[in-house]
């Protein structure tokens, strides 16, 4: 619930690329998106998994000291070590996007393409140690300001320069500094906030000789493959759909992933906890403690994902034609089957085993048979089916990547990660939402936002009257104890 917050930043998405598209127009807004990838790209592989070797890190320390109190020696080492790796990726890929600007704009045959990467060379950096810092504190369970920083004000600060580009008209160059300077308000709160909780000036000295910089560099390179091949992979989809249809239908396609990208966003909220968890306890009693932590969370990720999926399953397809400005007709299947592998891959919690205690030929497994199962499907499917071909090889790409990890992990580790119950909790999913769309489907035409009403509602009906039998009895007595509490301190504030 602490970390809840940094959800907001996913909520304005939509109005954030509203107002990108007012303040830069179509074409900067096109400019943005292409170089918004290289600038994901370089972030990616600059980090060197320093973010999670510090997630793994911290945990283990307090675990071995017993508190955060006799842990702060190693902790402080591990974040330094980490802080300069990003410091010093960031600043070769800040260089590198400066010299390569021109060239690539040339390229491109789009000269005004140069200002975008120019202005926006600090961004990976910028991200980056953004990140090891929050790694850090919500590996210490400092989630509630965290959450807040990057969910609220990031995302307030980002909206309002937006707004005022647009309004006052202000060339992109100018826009763009207003994106980056968001960035740096967060960078300077979230390193307030660490501050708060451990010392700031000795992490900083620190990571000018780092005692720990090879165990962390030599974490990151286990994993640098691996993430090539799902940075590759990433937007395979896109590129094949584009070969093959217009720019209309690649659009509603990417509003489909958008959409169904609410279900991982959800997801997001669990992982700081189970971060900390894989790290505190996998070498804990065989791993058993941390087998039954990783069933419980995702049992309780089921139940936070469920109504979502359920929702955009049967009434997807209209919130895609409010989102688009226009009908996004056969949107319903695709959107359906992107929300399927987004639910199946967003529970498989027990995947950070493998990049956190099994790195390495592994992951490359399964990094490359992701890649390469996606791009079969794709080649095959796409040129016959667009949006459904494309749908289907990015489901499967998603379920075969998170699910694959998931089962590697309980193999090599001989855990049970998966709670019993799982298939009624799904087949329940499965119901509401194919009731939802059965009743969408009859009355669509005839009155569309009553059956927008009549499916949602339809959809959730099985939820509500079956979740209560769902829940172990002491999940139940867990969410009565936590209604009784959160009721007495309402009354008592």
């Amino acid at each position: 619930m602490r970390n809840a917050a940094s959800f907001g930043a996913f909520l304005a998405g939509p109005l954030f690329m509203a107002l990108l598209s007012r303040a830069l127009g179509p074409a900067g807004y096109g400019r943005w998106w292409w170089t918004f990838g290289i600038l994901e790209g370089a972030g990616i592989l600059g980090m060197l998994a320093s973010d999670l070797w510090v997630r793994r890190e911290i945990p283990r320390a307090i675990q071995e000291r017993g508190s955060l109190a006799g842990a702060v020696d190693p902790v402080v080492d591990a974040v330094a070590a980490g802080l300069t790796i990003a410091v010093s990726t960031g600043l070769v890929a800040a260089v590198l996007l400066v010299q390569l600007a021109r060239p690539l704009a040339a390229a491109q045959g789009d000269p005004e393409l140069a200002p975008y990467l120019l202005v926006l060379a600090l961004q990976p950096l910028l991200w980056n140690v953004t990140n090891l810092f929050a790694a850090a504190l919500q590996s210490i369970d400092v989630l509630g300001p965290v959450a807040l920083a990057r969910g609220v004000l990031l995302p307030l600060i980002q909206l309002g320069g937006l707004l005022l580009a647009w309004q006052a008209r202000l060339a992109a160059p100018l826009a763009l500094a207003l994106l980056l300077s968001a960035n740096i308000v967060t960078l300077i709160v979230v390193a307030g906030i660490y501050t708060s909780h451990l010392p700031l000036g000795a992490t900083l000295a620190r990571a000018l000789r780092p005692r720990r910089f090879a165990d962390a560099l030599r974490y990151g390179l286990l994993l640098l493959l691996p993430s090539v091949l799902w940075t590759l992979g990433g937007k395979l989809d896109l590129y094949v759909l584009r070969a093959h249809v217009g720019p209309e239908q690649v659009g509603v396609y990417a509003a489909c992933l958008h959409t169904a990208a609410i279900l991982p966003s959800l997801r997001a909220l669990f992982d700081p906890i189970a971060q900390t968890q894989v790290a505190a306890l996998s070498a804990v009693d065989g791993g058993r403690p941390l087998a039954a932590s990783l069933q419980r969370m995702t049992r309780l990720c089921i139940f936070v994902l469920l109504p979502p999926f359920v929702l955009l399953c049967a009434v997807g397809e209209i919130a895609l034609g409010i989102l688009l400005g226009r009908p996004a007709t056969g949107a319903a299947l695709p959107l359906a089957i992107l929300c399927t592998g987004q639910l199946l891959g967003s529970l498989a919690i027990g995947s950070w085993l493998v990049p956190m205690t099994l790195p390495g030929r592994l992951l490359v497994a399964v990094a490359g048979t992701t890649l390469v199962a996606k791009a079969a499907l794709l080649f095959a499917l796409v040129p016959a089916h667009p949006l459904l071909g494309a749908a289907i090889a990015t489901a499967a790409g998603t379920i075969i990547s998170l699910q694959g990890q998931s089962i590697v992990a309980g193999w090599r580790l001989r855990l049970q990660l998966m709670p019993a119950g799982l298939s009624a909790l799904l087949l329940t999913g499965a119901l509401g939402a194919g009731a939802g769309w059965l009743v969408f489907e009859r009355l669509s035409h005839a009155h569309p936002a009553l059956a927008a009403i009549g499916a949602a509602t339809a959809a959730l009906l099985p939820l509500l009257a079956l979740a209560p039998w769902l829940l172990a009895p002491d999940e139940r007595a867990a969410l009565r104890a936590m209604f009784r509490r959160s009721s007495a301190e309402s009354a008592r504030f």
